[in-house]
């Protein structure tokens, strides 16, 4: 299901600028904008039920079949979108990377049965025409159709669940699984499918709004640089302004992980936010992408845009006190566990006498995250040679991975460092990167991606000392 959710949530976030030239459109220029223009909405149809599921179903075909598969799943989607009567934007994100999956199934039985014969590509080709003759005319005379009707009961479940009262339930889900870095999956996978087919029904949706709150980290936030001391005061500080008008939510996520107590702040948060949502009936006109405050207000109706704000506003509000209450103002210090990685890498003298390497390796390490984490970073520099391209690496590959590495470019200028500094999801990590940072959480899921690449854990995207440690280590290998 996490694959799943992966991938539909590369297919949504790959193609967001189109989502969101759209929703400009529908926010200026439709029935809740600001000058309705008859003619320029003209545009939006041809986009919405034609342009983006093609773009879609060009994109779940190349990320499962490569750039055959992806053409495939064009002319299929094409068939698709000629025969339903209703937006085809959920049938688009399964066709696409179904057709995508048939295709690579093909190559596949195409390369083992004919190794070596050099009619391969024609053979492959040729088959993948037919697959999507097939597969086309399928869409055209049964799928659509069928589609059709799937979504008209779609849209009206839509409708029942949005004007029940259990609607703020969803926080209880939705914040916790942001937190352990679902919010991709989440902002785009899930709600934001949903919301594309509503605002396409109804001109705006709710959906925009559930899971792109940033109202209740921001209130985590403030709660940290209020409460908290000396570095994680500072940290915090930038937090707030990178997450609530960055719009890079992940910034957060670290300080809950810190004190997991803190997730019943954010889910009352949400669940006030989703209340007074749902109250005043408001939504946004497309996924506000990043989730900063500024495009999330800017991608409201404009008779909506007040009561947006206040819905954030109060989401804040009842994290933040919430978040004092169970937080405790007590400064860091060094673990048992920070103490013994000094001694194993470092080698220092203790009372005077240096500890032997076998006494050492005696020493048994806890299974703690962050102090493990510490000593890969460590390890990881002992099989690099050279340093030249460095990626951030997050899910999707657009948002706290960005952040951190213009954070490291500019540490790297002001070393006089001269490195190419990158960022990509997990799935598109280059062959050529030397050095791959991501956050501690997301380190297995690297290292089994890319297990002969060195790997670097942040336990915060915005911790200055770490950028300064990291900085020191490349500087050892340019």
């Amino acid at each position: 299901m996490k694959k799943l959710g992966q991938l539909l949530s590369a297919m949504v976030y790959q193609n967001i600028a189109v989502i969101i030239t759209a929703g400009i459109i529908q926010g200026i220029f439709g029935i809740y904008g600001w000058w309705y223009n008859d003619r320029i909405l003209l545009l939006l149809n041809p986009i919405n039920n034609i342009l983006l599921p093609i773009l879609l179903g060009y994109t779940g075909g190349r990320l499962i079949g490569g750039q055959r598969g992806a053409v495939v799943a064009v002319i299929v989607t094409y068939g698709l979108t000629l025969s339903s009567s209703a937006p085809t934007i959920l049938g688009a994100m399964i066709i696409g990377p179904l057709t995508g999956w048939v295709v690579k199934k093909l190559d596949h039985v195409v390369k083992k049965k004919l190794p070596g014969a050099g009619y391969e590509l024609l053979i492959g080709n040729i088959l993948a025409a037919i697959i999507a003759t097939v597969l086309t005319i399928l869409c055209f005379f049964y799928v659509g159709q069928t589609f059709s009707i799937v979504v008209e009961w779609l849209t009206k479940l839509l409708e029942t669940i949005i004007y029940s009262g259990w609607l703020l339930l969803t926080a209880i889900i939705i914040e916790p699984a942001k937190v352990l870095f679902f919010n991709n999956i989440i902002n785009f996978g899930i709600l934001g499918s949903l919301g594309i087919q509503q605002a396409e029904e109804l001109g705006k949706s709710i959906f925009f709004l559930i899971g792109a709150n940033p109202g209740p980290g921001l209130g985590v936030l403030l709660a940290y640089w209020l409460k908290m001391k000396a570095e994680q005061k500072e940290g915090a500080k930038l937090a707030v302004f990178i997450h609530f008008f960055g719009g890079i939510q992940e910034v957060y996520f670290p300080y809950v992980l810190m004190n997991p107590l803190l997730i019943i702040p954010l889910i009352l948060g949400g669940m006030v936010g989703v209340f007074t949502f749902q109250l005043l009936d408001v939504g946004l006109v497309a996924i506000p992408s990043p989730g900063s405050i500024f495009l999330f207000v800017g991608l409201a109706p404009k008779e909506d845009m007040l009561f947006i704000f206040l819905g954030v506003l109060l989401s804040a509000i009842a994290t933040f006190f919430c978040s004092m209450l169970l937080l405790k103002r007590s400064p860091e210090s060094p673990t048992l566990q920070e103490n013994v990685e000094y001694i194993k890498f470092h080698r220092v003298e203790k009372n005077e006498k240096q500890i032997k390497k076998e006494e050492v390796d005696k020493i048994t390490l806890p299974p703690m995250n962050n102090e493990r984490a510490k000593i890969d970073n460590v390890s990881a520099f002992a099989n690099i040679n050279k340093v030249e391209y460095i990626f951030f690496i997050c899910e999707a590959g657009m948002g706290s991975s960005a952040m951190g590495a213009a954070m490291l470019k500019k540490k790297l200028e002001q070393a006089n460092l001269t490195i190419e500094v990158g960022n990509s999801s997990i799935s598109e990590i280059p062959e050529y990167a030397d050095l791959i940072i991501c956050h501690q959480k997301f380190l297995p899921f690297v290292q089994k991606t890319v297990p002969n690449k060195a790997c670097y854990s942040l336990r915060s995207f915005t911790d200055m000392k770490v950028y300064d440690e990291l900085v020191k280590r490349i500087n050892n290998f340019v």
